[in-house]
Formats: C-alpha cells, structure tokens, sequence
C-alpha cells in the first residue's frame, strides 16, 4: 500500500512527538519563503538574531510554539548563515519551534534504527532515526537538532512505546547552530544512511525526495496546517 495513504487511513494510531500539546496551545506558521517580505528585510547574521527573530515573532504573536512548513521553498537557506553551503532549499521534515529541554516523544511504537551527532553549523545535530512496523508497513521517523544528552545510553535495536520519551529539544550551538527546534521528517527509504538522512532537497532533486519523505503532518495531525493547506 502507498505510505501515505497507509499514515491517513491510520493517523487515529498516532501519538504526539513533543510533551507541548500542540492542538490546544496556539501555534504560529512561519513563512521562510520569498514571500515574506518581513523575514527579507531581517538579516540573519548568527543564530542568536535568528532565534530572537523567531522567539520574538511567537511572543508578538501570544502562540505557544512555532511551526516551520514541509515542502517550503525557503530562503533562509541562502542567507549568511548558511554561506557556502551546497543550494538545497526545499524542506523535506516540520519543525517545530519550541524551548530547549522540551521532551521529545515517540508518537508509536519503534526501534532505533540509528543515530549520531552530525556536527556543523546547518546541520542536525544529534540525531535519533526510529524504525516502525505497523501492519507489515515499515518507515522510517527522524528527529534531529536534539540535546546532546539524548543520545546517552541509546543503542540500536532499542524500543520505544508510544508516547515514550527518547530525547529532548536541544539549544544552539550544540544542536546544529539552529534556534532551538525538533526536525521532525517521515523517510519511506533510508537508503544505506544511518543516523542522518536530508533534510532538505535541491530544487532539481525535490519531487524524487518529497516521495521518499511523505508529509510529517500525516503522523502529527496539526490542526492549523491542515486548515492552511
């Protein structure tokens, strides 16, 4: 059966993947398109402005948490921050912008399949990949920009239940050098990675990885992105 509509015929199995109850508390959706011309003007020199940018547009706005769009053309991507880096800008996971030290749960039942502390500015920092089998369907959930001590005792093979927490939110710089946030990505095919995996397609390449990772949304079931889509 197609992955996608297997996670929409199931979404009644799923749990949530943060502590935050993110269907009652209000949530902001940010734009890192071109079209937000406000996010044009911000020069985004370091982390620290960027986390300010975006803590302070959740203040401003009384949301409890932010959320960063799949499959979003983002130009943040191309800013001093990310100088050097190879042009991938299409999202490929759903962030979700919360304080450091938040939990991080396992929304079903898995294994680890793999992790590992993928160091630099940009990228995800420790990572966990969990392995699910639900009705013979197996695929593939990350969680990236994670505490450093999320990957404390953790081995391959280790079982998680529903609602279990594996790790938790991590802050910059340890995290990847990002504002404190989980990458949450579904991965139909892990391809021989293990412990990482893009996050983020090149335009040319982005329909080929956007059937690899399906929409996150189908496991996290956020009400105000369904209703923006």
């Amino acid at each position: 059966m197609n992955l996608k509509n297997f996670l929409r015929q199931n979404s009644n199995l799923f749990g949530r993947v943060i502590s935050l109850d993110y269907n009652s508390c209000p949530a902001f959706i940010f734009d890192f398109s071109r079209k937000n011309k406000e996010l044009q003007k911000t020069r985004l020199t370091g982390t620290q402005e960027f986390s300010n940018y975006i803590f302070n547009t959740l203040k401003k706005n009384n949301a409890g948490f932010g959320i960063g769009k799949y499959n979003e053309n983002r130009i943040i991507y191309q800013s001093d921050l990310f100088s050097g880096k190879e042009k991938r800008t299409i999202h490929l996971g759903i962030d979700l912008w919360v304080p450091p030290e938040t939990s991080v749960l396992a929304p079903l039942k898995g294994i680890v399949h793999s992790f590992a502390n993928n160091e630099g500015d940009g990228d995800y920092g420790p990572t966990i990949i969990l392995e699910h089998n639900l009705n013979s369907i197996k695929f593939y959930t990350l969680y990236g920009h994670l505490s450093i001590d999320s990957l404390n005792n953790l081995k391959v093979g280790k079982v998680f239940e529903k609602g279990e927490i594996i790790g938790k939110v991590g802050n910059f710089p340890d995290n990847g050098n990002w504002p404190s946030h989980l990458h949450f990505q579904i991965i139909k095919d892990m391809q021989g990675k293990c412990g990482d995996f893009p996050g983020v397609a090149s335009k040319e390449k982005a329909k080929e990885f956007l059937e690899i990772c399906p929409d996150p949304n189908l496991i996290l079931g956020i009400k105000e992105l369904r209703n923006s889509s």
